[in-house]
């Protein structure tokens, strides 16, 4: 039966029959179609994938790995945005699809997800085809997928960090930011308060020379008529 489009919301009970779900937060970011067939589920997503679009979108995927189905594809062609927080509930899924015995895997990302996913180290979501280091990276110059340590089994999905840290260095990396900048403008403001009493101090030592030069001139003034009336009195 074809599958059913809709917002990702309360989890699907039948996922075999379609699914019709609501909207993932008031913006209805993230929508789903659920079509299975055999022991196959594929669920199509479309639109945005974070924190808050993920919340009902595990519970959607804890129901379709019920047991009931060995392969579960997560198809991601029309998903055009995935953050941290979204890469940690598709992980969370892989690692409860492994303990159920469902193969989760990812198809057809954007190439900026494929990175992300490499860079945070759950490549291997996309299955082993693609899963490899020279997988094709956009972005030239970005940070390298990582590497895999000695001994580290080949097929491990490192866990993420929790929901919401990148979040919360991003406003601590923010506050930061603030604080310096109010910083630069108190050290602007005080320059600007030393150059108005530089001004202040230079106008008034102005205002002495020149007043200074004119009491000058008066004494110069009256000691010059002071001598004319000697010399006429001198005269008679």
């Amino acid at each position: 039966m074809p599958a059913r489009e809709g917002g990702v919301g309360d989890p699907c009970h039948q996922c075999g029959e379609g699914v019709v779900t609501g909207p993932a937060d008031d913006s209805g970011r993230l929508h789903t179609a659920v079509h299975t067939d055999g022991d196959r589920t594929t669920i199509t997503l479309t639109g945005e994938l974070d924190l808050f679009s993920g919340r009902p979108l595990t519970r959607l995927l804890d129901t379709a790995m019920d047991g009931s189905v060995k392969y579960l594809d997560v198809r991601m062609a029309q998903v055009g945005f995935v953050d941290v927080d979204g890469v940690r509930v598709l992980v969370r899924a892989y690692h409860l699809g492994a303990g159920r015995g469902v193969k989760l895997t990812l198809h057809d990302p954007q190439p900026d997800i494929v990175w992300l996913l490499h860079t945070t180290g759950a490549a291997l979501l996309l299955g082993d085809s693609t899963a490899s280091a020279d997988a094709v990276m956009p972005c030239p110059g970005g940070p390298p997928p990582p590497v895999r340590a000695a001994g580290e089994p080949v097929n491990k999905v490192p866990s993420l960090p929790p929901a919401g840290t990148t979040s919360r260095r991003d406003r601590r990396a923010d506050e930061r930011d603030r604080a310096a900048d109010e910083r630069e403008e108190h050290a602007d403001d005080r320059d600007r308060l030393a150059q108005e009493r530089d001004r202040l101090v230079d106008e008034r030592q102005r205002r002495v020379s020149e007043h200074q030069r004119w009491e000058d001139i008066r004494e110069d003034v009256a000691d010059a008529r002071e001598r004319d009336l000697e010399r006429r009195e001198s005269e008679r």
